[in-house]
């Protein structure tokens, strides 16, 4: 199983990072994706590097756009050409906590889209209260082989149907086992193929540990839901995801 979308690099897991990283490879998690949330957290990564269990990428997530996108941006840009990364991330909009900044974040999310497409590599999407706006943003990049994940996907079916069409993948994470999940209603609508698993550890806790800190042991819980809705077993669920997230890498 991978975890394609994790925050270990906070300090919420400073205190029992390596009894964290212990229990995932104990409940099958053999690799982790740490997405960058802004330049600083580069460097919280850093002690993380000599972990052969994770993918490191590099990115400004849009609640951290703010009147310094720009240099925050150089210094990620920098980062990328100085040390190895899987692919940018987190990046993306969000509507939900601020929308000041919105223009900007507008801005940062197509220079770093251009970045993942001269780069060939994967993209870490983030949206929240956004997938009107973030639709004619994409648009434009289909069909020219940008690779893309929309962690936490929140949208419509047809807004699904579109994206997968078009080669990108979903990340879904213990968001589907909550009672209101309108995403679980639909998911097995969409190829297994374009979906791939995530905790967004520490946040977005599955049931029944909902409230408590997410740690990416708890990828089977997610695994175990997508079972259910698509009516097969969990280590179909398991190759099939685990294959995908593996390709886009390659």
């Amino acid at each position: 199983m991978i975890d394609t979308h994790a925050h270990l690099y906070l300090d919420d897991f400073t205190p029992d990072l390596p009894d964290v990283l212990s229990a995932a490879l104990s409940a099958g998690v053999e690799q982790i994706w740490l997405p960058a949330i802004d330049a600083p957290s580069l460097c919280a990564m850093e002690p993380l590097r000599s972990s052969p269990m994770f993918r490191f990428f590099a990115g400004l997530h849009p609640c951290d756009v703010k009147e310094d996108y720009l240099e925050q941006l150089a210094k990620i840009q920098t980062a990328l050409e100085l040390h190895f990364f899987s692919g940018i991330g987190e990046i993306g909009l969000d509507l939900y906590w601020d929308k000041t900044f919105f223009a900007q974040q507008q801005d940062a999310l197509v220079t770093q889209l251009d970045w993942a497409l001269q780069r060939h590599q994967p993209a870490l999407i983030h949206v929240r209260d956004a997938f009107d706006e973030i639709m004619p943003l994409i648009r434009p990049y289909y069909g020219k082989g940008l690779k893309a994940i929309f962690h936490s996907f929140a949208g419509t079916l047809s807004q699904a149907l579109e994206l997968t069409s078009e080669g990108f993948l979903l990340g879904i994470n213990g968001t589907i086992t909550f009672k209101n999940s309108a995403q679980a209603q639909f998911l097995s609508q969409i190829p297994l193929s374009s979906l791939v698993t995530e905790t967004d550890s520490p946040f977005l806790t599955p049931v029944p540990f909902r409230g408590k800190r997410n740690e990416p042991k708890h990828i089977p819980l997610v695994v175990s839901k997508l079972a259910e809705l698509y009516s097969l077993s969990i280590s179909e669920i398991d190759t099939i995801t685990t294959a995908t997230a593996t390709k886009l890498l390659a």
